[in-house]
C-alpha cells in the first residue's frame, strides 16, 4: 500500500515537473524573434530619421492656355535652369555662353566691362523665367504609333521612355518630360478624327505636329536640365488646326515610384551619402 502511494507521488511530481518545462519553453522568446524584433525597430528609426525628398511645386491646371509662353531658344531653358536649380548662379559660364563678344575675348579688361554690362541682364531675364514658369514647345513630328483600337488612341512616341530635349543655340542645357507615362496615349475616340490622323501619320510629309503645354517643376542639378510636367497636349495639322487635345490622365502615377530625382542641393547630397 505504501509502495503503491509513493510511486503515485512519483508520478505526479514526474508529470508536473514536465509540464512546467514545456510551459517554460513555449513562453520564453526565441533567439531569431528578438533578432528580428530588433532589425525592424532599427529599421523603423532608420526610416523615421531619414529626410524626406524636396516636395515639387504642383502646377496650376486651370492656368488659361494663352498664358504660357513659347519656348523656343537654349537661353530661354538655361535661363530657367538657373530660377528653379536653387544653386549660386555662375555669371561668367552664363556670359560666355550667352554673348559671343565676352566669350570671344581674352581681353580680362574688356571681359570686366562686358560683365559689368550683361549681369543686370541676366538677373533679370532668370527672374523673368522663374516668376511664371509656364511654357509651350512645338514638334514638326508628333511620332505617333498605329492607333490602338483597344484603348482608342494613339501612342505618342515622343513621350515613351526619357527622352530629352535642347536647342542648338546653347545645346549645354536641356529639358525633359517630368510625366511621359501620364500623356504617352493620345485618345481620340472620335473615328473620323481618328482615320484622319492615321492618314497624316502614315506619310512621310504630311506627319502631325505636337505642340505641349508644360509647368517647369523642377531641374536636374546633375544634368544641367530642368523638368517640364506636361498640362496639356495638342495634335496639329501641317496647317496649325487644332486635330486633337488631351491632359494628363490622373489614373496613371507621373513618374516611377523608385526614382528618386537630384533637384536640390539637399537631395544630391542625400543621394551621395546613399541615404
Amino acid at each position: 500500500m505504501a509502495l503503491s502511494a509513493l510511486r503515485s507521488v512519483s508520478t505526479a511530481l514526474t508529470l508536473s515537473l514536465l509540464l512546467v518545462g514545456c510551459g517554460g519553453r513555449g513562453d520564453a522568446a526565441s533567439p531569431s524573434t528578438d533578432k528580428d524584433s530588433n532589425a525592424a525597430a532599427a529599421e523603423g528609426e532608420a526610416n523615421a530619421d531619414k529626410p524626406a525628398p524636396t516636395p515639387l511645386p504642383q502646377a496650376d491646371l486651370a492656368k488659361p492656355l494663352a498664358e504660357y509662353r513659347k519656348l523656343d531658344s537654349g537661353q530661354q531653358v538655361m535661363f530657367l535652369y538657373a530660377a528653379m536649380s536653387r544653386l549660386p548662379t555662375d555669371f561668367d559660364t552664363m556670359a560666355s555662353l550667352a554673348s559671343q563678344e565676352y566669350r570671344g575675348t581674352a581681353d580680362t579688361f574688356r571681359r570686366k566691362d562686358l560683365m559689368g554690362a550683361l549681369r543686370p541682364q541676366l538677373e533679370q531675364s532668370i527672374a523673368d523665367a522663374g516668376r511664371s514658369p509656364y511654357y509651350w514647345s512645338e514638334l514638326e513630328d508628333a511620332d505617333l504609333q498605329a492607333y490602338d483600337f483597344e484603348r482608342k488612341g494613339f501612342p505618342v512616341g515622343e513621350f515613351n521612355g526619357g527622352k530629352y530635349r535642347y536647342f542648338m543655340d546653347i545645346p549645354e542645357y536641356s529639358y525633359t518630360w517630368a510625366n511621359p507615362a501620364q500623356v504617352q496615349l493620345a485618345p481620340v475616340a472620335d473615328e473620323t478624327v481618328a482615320r484622319q490622323l492615321e492618314g497624316l501619320r502614315s506619310r512621310w510629309n504630311s506627319k502631325p505636329r505636337l505642340r505641349t503645354y508644360f509647368f517647369v517643376q523642377s531641374a536636374d542639378l546633375n544634368q544641367r536640365r530642368i523638368n517640364a510636367y506636361v498640362t496639356h497636349v495638342q495634335l496639329l495639322d501641317r496647317s496649325g488646326r487644332v486635330l486633337a487635345s488631351y491632359s494628363p490622365d490622373p489614373a496613371v502615377a507621373a513618374q516611377p515610384a523608385e526614382e528618386d530625382p537630384c533637384v536640390s542641393p539637399e537631395d544630391c547630397a542625400r543621394r551621395a551619402l546613399g541615404s
